[in-house]
């Protein structure tokens, strides 16, 4: 088929990419696009097949920045793919292993518990700030700096510096996205904000190993001391949970306050019923993921579907394909807070799985729970339009959501 007829690049399709989708999965579920010179799978069992493959890599950033930035010298990129490459998530087994099962201290239920006071005090406090204002951008108000100052507490890094690590982690992510925009730019903000991150990670290691506690960066440090990592290496796991841990659950928590607010009468049932929110969490997370797809890179020739992919390629798999694939989901573009057997892909499956998920589910949880407890009578600004963040295939979100209460 013509590549006009996928185009995800339409004005249209960035507003609402879903259609695209649908025809991807119905007349070509392994599509080599030339626009991106990648492969794009969109069916529920081929994504999940794809992320439990081992001749898919996960280290695929230097690809990523050559197909971004064909015709530049990769030097402009130095410390971001040095520094970032070293991040569990770029990294296959053995190594991806060993530092996930480190930082995976972090992460277990019990830890979750004692961070959940965290959360729920993060919330309040931020909503104490604007209830009786009748008015706020739940993007810049609320849904940015939620999840990036529960992740500065959990490092015990100053709240002040909050805003700081928020324009760091959205240049980077800027790029990891291949945004749409000048990529050059893009490049160069991303390896200064590398630079920077890993410099307060390093001052702040000196600090923390003369008194560690039960932050996550003293539970990285007690791994580096054990020899089961070096600097650069407990540098880059902070960076990456630092990004990771606060980027997408911002857009994920816009996304699920904007789709709650256009389904009113999904909403009143959640309202009447408190009891759903853990299904209503999982139906935002299904329904408008805040990441439609990850990559992976062919380390050997393999076929999908009678589709011959080459060693050296990038796959694109598109998670929010596979979570409206009616092979899977009953009714998929319904918004259905009562929907059972929810199996999204967001925080995708195996061992490249969201370290994070738990984490994030805590914060939609208790932020949404909070939100509509508070401001039962949230609406959309009728006189302000909500701004779309678009500018990528890899993140969705918003710039701006004015509500009113």
């Amino acid at each position: 088929m013509p590549e006009l007829s996928y185009n995800l690049l339409s004005p249209e399709a960035l507003i609402n990419p879903y259609p695209i989708y649908r025809k991807l999965r119905e007349e070509a579920p392994v599509y080599w696009s030339e626009t991106f010179q990648c492969w794009i799978l969109t069916r529920y069992n081929d994504v999940v097949t794809a992320l439990l493959d081992l001749r898919l890599s996960s280290e695929r950033l230097e690809t990523l920045a050559r197909l971004h930035l064909p015709q530049l010298d990769l030097g402009i990129l130095d410390n971001y793919l040095h520094v970032f490459g070293k991040g569990m998530a770029m990294r296959d087994p053995p190594e991806h292993i060993r530092l996930r099962k480190i930082a995976s201290q972090g992460f277990t239920h019990k830890a979750l518990k004692h961070w959940q006071l965290l959360v729920q005090q993060v919330a309040n406090d931020l909503l104490d700030k604007i209830q009786d204002v009748g008015e706020m951008d739940m993007v810049s108000d609320l849904a940015e700096p939620f999840p990036a100052t529960v992740i500065a507490e959990m490092f015990a890094i100053p709240a002040t510096d909050r805003e700081m690590f928020q324009k760091w982690s959205n240049a980077i992510v800027k790029f990891l996205g291949g945004s749409f925009g000048n990529l050059e730019e893009d490049a160069h903000s991303a390896n200064e904000s590398v630079i920077k991150l890993e410099s307060y990670f390093n001052e702040l290691l000196i600090e923390r190993r003369q008194k560690l506690g039960d932050d996550l960066m003293s539970l990285l440090i007690t791994g580096y001391e054990e020899g089961k990592m070096d600097e650069k290496e407990l540098c880059a796991q902070c960076i990456q949970i630092l990004v990771a841990g606060h980027v997408t659950t911002v857009d994920q928590f816009a996304n699920g306050v904007h789709d709650l607010l256009q389904h009113q009468s999904q909403l009143k049932q959640l309202q009447s019923n408190p009891n759903l929110m853990n299904n209503a969490v999982e139906e935002i997370l299904r329904y408008n993921t805040s990441v439609p797809f990850t990559q992976r890179l062919a380390k050997v020739d393999l076929t999908m579907r009678n589709k011959r992919i080459q060693a050296g390629q990038i796959v694109l798999l598109s998670l929010a394909a596979a979570n409206h694939d009616d092979d899977v989901f009953n009714s998929p573009e319904q918004f259905d807070i009562t929907r059972q057997d929810n199996k999204h892909l967001s925080f995708a499956i195996g061992p490249h799985m969201c370290l994070g998920a738990h984490l994030a589910r805590l914060e939609l949880k208790i932020g949404l729970e909070n939100l509509f407890k508070r401001l039962p009578n949230l609406r959309f600004a009728e006189d302000k339009l909500p701004q779309l963040k678009a500018e990528s295939l890899m993140f969705r979100g918003f710039h701006s959501l004015p509500v009113r209460f």
